[in-house]
């Protein structure tokens, strides 16, 4: 019987041995494909678009556009590309009022390094400001209007209380004003060529006039929409349509690696007359798809779920799950064998 166990045991080991060998070699040939699968959250764009494309007949292929990505906030790409680079052509037709779900900003965020916090709102179901956006119908832009203009954070003092909580910067590791910056220096400097907006005070406290007048928390929950539910775009669009009589455009981020598409932001636009308008023309990756109700402007899948996470999903490294799991098999092929020859 100890020569049998011996033998078992050896056995066992050898397995063990085999099943680390395989992992090893795994993780080799799969190091090329993670690093294609860099930013999973926001390489997907074109899976989306080209699904978007299809349901449409190619009708808006001039509004696309590669330089949009799907996830908009100030520690990625956001709306408008050409960082620090003059517009030529100064001219908008529309304001987009861009309001953002805090819980995906802040899985962007972490996903694009673990290391990375985030500053998210103490109260739940609560929208933040991402942006106003001045925008000429068919293009991208204006920004960066005025290279000369400075940001002067003692300006806002009057409403800086307000700005922390409805207009936070979620990206936890930049410092007090650095956001609104940002907004001011490339958007701002557009929208002040109208006198209501024409200075840094002006400015932010229309976007704060504004997320008060259209709370997406309550324009979606009068329509049973909360935190951690699925829904689909077009039970999205119809909340929203039937609250602003307006298309307005719908943005989700996809993970890749769980398969599935976050709610991410709601963009309203208005006239130079702060009248709703629709956001039909707008350039960038939601594009207008039909459906048996009407249209809706989104770069989320039609048809398939989309998730309002109430807490930021945990981090998943696909990495850690390879050589985890054949650890844990072996182990308790070791516990049977021993069990077994006693």
């Amino acid at each position: 019987m100890g020569q049998q166990r011996i033998f078992w045991v050896i056995f066992g080991l050898f397995l063990f041995t085999t099943q680390w060998l395989y992992v090893i070699s795994s993780n080799i040939a799969t190091s090329s494909e993670e690093t294609s699968d860099e930013n999973t959250l926001t390489t997907n764009t074109e899976l989306h678009n080209n699904n978007n494309n299809n349901n449409n007949n190619n009708n808006n292929s001039d509004l696309l556009s590669n330089e949009f990505l799907p996830f908009s906030n100030e520690i990625s790409n956001e709306y408008f590309s050409g960082e620090q680079e003059e517009d030529g052509d100064h001219e908008w037709d529309l304001l987009i009022f861009t309001q953002q779900w805090p819980v995906t900003t802040c899985y962007h965020w972490r996903e694009e390094d673990s290391t990375h916090a985030c500053l998210l709102p103490d109260k739940k179901e609560f929208w933040t400001i991402h942006g106003v956006w001045p925008t000429k119908l068919g293009h991208m832009g204006p920004s960066f209007c005025n290279k000369t203009a400075d940001f002067d954070l003692d300006q806002l003092d009057k409403i800086m209380t307000n700005l922390k909580t409805y207009w936070p910067t979620i990206d936890g590791e930049q410092k007090l004003g650095h956001f609104w910056a940002h907004e001011w220096l490339k958007h701002g400097t557009c929208a002040a060529s109208l006198a209501q907006l024409d200075n840094e005070l002006k400015y932010f406290t229309q976007g704060l006039e504004w997320r008060e007048k259209f709370l997406m928390s309550n324009i979606l929950g009068n329509a049973g929409i909360h935190p951690d539910s699925n829904n689909t775009v077009v039970a999205l669009q119809n909340a929203l349509v039937k609250s602003l009589g307006k298309n307005p455009s719908i943005h989700c981020i996809y993970d890749n690696k769980r398969d599935v598409s976050y709610l991410e932001e709601i963009r309203i636009c208005l006239t130079k007359q702060f009248e709703l308008t629709d956001c039909d023309g707008v350039p960038g990756d939601a594009v207008p798809i039909d459906y048996p109700g009407g249209t809706v402007i989104t770069n989320c899948h039609i048809s398939k779920p989309i998730h309002y996470p109430s807490n930021v999903p945990p981090l998943l490294r696909e990495q850690e799950k390879k050589w985890e799991f054949p650890v844990v098999n072996t182990y308790k092929l070791l516990q049977f064998l021993m069990w077994f020859t006693l």
